[in-house]
């Protein structure tokens, strides 16, 4: 009788060190909720990746932060002051409400450092069939339109304080100027469902203080948007 309830309090351990594993994994795949940082606050999460057409690919990331940037948050989540960089919004652009279809979330901004040096920042955003729009006007396709000379195209990766994303990079010249350009397309969770939203993202520099320098700007803006890379992969 002892021996079989020992075998019987051997089982319920499996079966809740079985339950506690199963639930841990699910957290681990399923990170989206705002995470708490130790002593500090809160964390956000969001899933962002390249492919246009809703594609997954190996480069999709489950990234983290301080600010909530989510497309139901957004556009008053996201500070006009971030770190050393100081930001105003844009006027708006009747452009950007006929080639999106009159997205529902559309925040364009312009921050500049100490130097007076600028980042523009635009992130545009819709739900269900209009969110199609979002892959049909990328970076790509709308300087080439408006007669910039493409110089590189193609994906860079920057690193975060955890962790490292992939982006799409775009250098393009027009006249005497010319500008460095990421870009990415980020969902608020795993099931990535047009019906909830899909935000197109760009940030773009100057390069007249050299492209190593821009890119630079760049890379350390992000850095201030993502502070780390979550552990979670889709395949």
């Amino acid at each position: 009788m002892q021996r079989d309830s020992r075998r019987y309090l051997v089982l319920i351990l499996l079966l809740a060190l079985g339950a506690g594993a199963s639930l841990l994994l699910r957290y681990m795949r399923t990170p989206t909720q705002a995470l708490p940082k130790a002593g500090s606050q809160p964390f956000f999460s969001v899933h962002i990746d390249l492919a246009g057409w809703y594609e997954a690919t190996p480069n999709e990331r489950v990234v983290a932060g301080p600010y909530d940037l989510r497309f139901t948050s957004l556009p008053g989540s996201l500070p006009l002051a971030l770190g050393a960089w100081k930001g105003a919004e844009l006027p708006p652009d009747s452009e950007v409400e006929v080639l999106y279809a009159h997205p529902e979330l559309v925040m364009r901004r312009e921050y500049a450092d100490p130097s007076g040096r600028l980042i523009w920042l635009t992130a545009i955003g819709s739900r269900g069939p209009k969110s199609y729009s979002l892959f049909e006007h990328t970076p790509e396709i709308c300087y080439a339109s408006s007669g910039w000379i493409t110089i590189a195209e193609d994906t860079t990766v920057i690193s975060l304080r955890q962790g490292a994303i992939a982006v799409h990079r775009g250098v393009y010249k027009q006249g005497q100027e010319q500008r460095i350009v990421y870009s990415w397309y980020q969902w608020d969770d795993a099931e990535r469902d047009a019906a909830k939203g899909v935000t197109s993202w760009r940030v773009a520099t100057d390069a007249g203080d050299g492209l190593d320098a821009a890119q630079s700007r760049l890379d350390g803006f992000l850095g201030i948007l993502f502070d780390e890379v979550l552990p979670w992969h889709r395949f």
